[in-house]
């Protein structure tokens, strides 16, 4: 049943993250990077910031224990009569802080890119962009809220659809507005707004399919100001949220401080942030994500059983898979940043230049992919332990060592001392995280672990070898015109001759958990 979640989500993601770079590439093309796509990113940026440590982890985290918990002890209705209950709250809340966003945006905007103020045309613009896209946050909540139940139900494909749709409407409006290069501010501002109407398409999608089953939304306003009536779980779920929101979002976090240093330096630094950012997600959104998302259901059922051994074979298979797939993307993205960064983006109003810079800070994301993934995956014995306090102590930590860093790099290396410090600091995160978790016997760092880690690192070192080989004959045999014009596809052919390489060798290497995923047994 895991690989089977693991298998709906993570297709889903990927399908997301392919038409997230479409997205990406088309707002490249169209607004290129400087001064107008560092005002579009921000104002994108703040209410993304929400979906991400809303949609991709703390309200699972927060939410689904405690509602696995009402279903199990009073069945069905309770828990749509407790999921009614905390839409409505959510509602209300969000509304109110929706309105206080719009009204104080140019404090905020100067709080999360006080850079910007220095110049007047480019923080008014900021502010107006920010404006335009920040009601998406109200959507998105209530949407990540929605999917949670659904997930709780069995039900993970709504959900995992929901950025597909938020992508394909970016995308239409850039479709419309191709031409309209020189008119980069007019586009910026119709796209904002697209991105909350991407988000109440979401939500009236997630509404659909909570009537599909049979989930009676009924939202009562009055209530939620009657707070005599507010029972345990309810309380329970406001003390997990805000601690789940900072433990599981440290490296949200870390990159919004990135965005806020980035502010003071050149026009295009946020962007070349944003733009490697976006690749570095697509490995971390298909496996990251779609692991973790699979992993709490099972481990809150599972201890609340009192399955204390399946539940830490759940949690040392969701690691060994982490590092199955994480380290090679990491390898790939490491050697070939440069050339995957030209590959996606360098066209219209995006430049050499511009690949160059990007690609440097790619390179620095890289080398924490594994580590951004596997704190996706260590958190969530926690959160199915109902214990928020270690996490979000933990992310502290990380985010004072993020920020040292920063105000250390950022003098030499600009904008990729600051992907650095990101790298870093979540290493450090991952490590503490795990160390915790093997101290309170929740995992233990067997032997298996340890076997499937060094045949990882040893498969990705040969496929690196591979790809580096590859590159270097190519550019030694083929002509420097021939390939400069295919170079593109020389790539593609690189890309997938070293996966096919990768899989061929993790299979040989006999790992165990590998082997027994019944490919073709049909799973209810």
């Amino acid at each position: 049943m895991f690989f089977k979640i693991v298998s709906i989500v993570g297709s889903m993601t990927f399908v997301s993250r392919i038409l997230g770079y479409a997205r990406d590439l088309l707002i490249a093309r169209v607004i290129g990077a400087g001064l107008i796509s560092d005002a579009f990113f921000v104002a994108f940026k703040l209410p993304n910031l929400f979906r991400r440590l809303f949609a991709e982890g703390s309200m699972n985290s927060a939410f689904i224990p405690i509602v696995s918990g009402v279903f199990t002890r009073s069945g069905r209705i309770k828990a749509n009569e407790f999921f009614s209950k905390v839409f409505s709250g959510l509602l209300v809340f969000l509304f109110l802080l929706l309105i206080v966003f719009e009204i104080f945006m140019p404090l905020i905007i100067n709080l999360i890119a006080p850079g910007f103020s220095k110049n007047p045309d480019k923080f008014l613009m900021t502010i107006n962009f920010s404006r335009l896209a920040f009601p998406f946050v109200l959507f998105i909540c209530l949407t990540s809220l929605a999917g949670s139940y659904l997930n709780t139900l069995g039900k993970f494909a709504a959900m995992a659809l929901t950025p597909i749709i938020l992508n394909l409407t970016l995308i239409s409006v850039l479709i419309i507005f191709f031409n309209f290069t020189s008119e980069k501010i007019f586009v910026s501002k119709i796209l904002s707004f697209s991105i909350s109407m991407a988000g109440l398409i979401q939500i009236i999608w997630l509404i659909f399919n909570l009537k599909k089953n049979n989930v009676k939304l009924e939202i009562n306003i009055k209530e939620i100001f009657q707070f005599s009536n507010i029972n345990s779980d309810i309380k329970k779920l406001l003390l997990l949220l805000l601690p789940a929101i900072i433990g599981n979002g440290a490296y949200q976090i870390n990159l919004l401080i990135d965005m806020i240093l980035a502010s003071t330096l050149p026009d295009g630094s946020i962007s070349y942030l944003y733009y490697s950012d976006r690749i570095n997600q697509l490995p971390l959104g298909v496996f990251g994500i779609a692991i973790s998302t699979a992993l709490l259901p099972l481990l809150s059922e599972q201890i609340k059983r009192n399955k204390k051994q399946e539940s830490k074979k759940s949690i040392s298979n969701a690691i060994k898979f982490s590092f199955i797939f994480s380290v090679p993307s990491a390898t790939g993205i490491f050697l070939l940043s440069n050339e995957i960064v030209s590959f996606l983006f360098e066209r219209g109003a995006f430049d050499s230049l511009d690949s160059v810079l990007t690609s440097k800070s790619l390179v620095a994301l890289s080398v924490g992919l594994p580590a951004f993934i596997l704190i996706k995956i260590l958190v969530v014995p926690f959160f199915a332990n109902e214990d928020t306090k270690t996490p979000i102590y933990v992310s502290l930590v990380s985010m004072l060592l993020n920020l040292i860093l920063n105000l250390i790099l950022i003098q030499k290396f600009l904008h990729v001392g600051l992907a650095i410090a990101t790298s870093v600091s979540a290493w450090v995160n991952a490590f503490i995280l795990f160390y915790i978790l093997e101290n309170k016997k929740i995992v233990s760092f067997d032997r298996s672990i340890l076997i499937v880690i060094l045949k990882v690192f040893v498969c990705s070192l040969l496929m690196g070898l591979f790809i580096d080989f590859f590159m270097q004959i190519n550019k030694l045999v083929i002509l420097e015109n021939f390939f400069s014009e295919k170079k593109n596809l020389l790539l593609l052919i690189v890309i997938f001759s070293a996966s096919i390489a990768y899989i061929f060798m993790i299979y040989l290497s006999n790992i165990k958990e590998i082997k027994s995923i019944k490919w073709r047994k049909k799973i209810d």
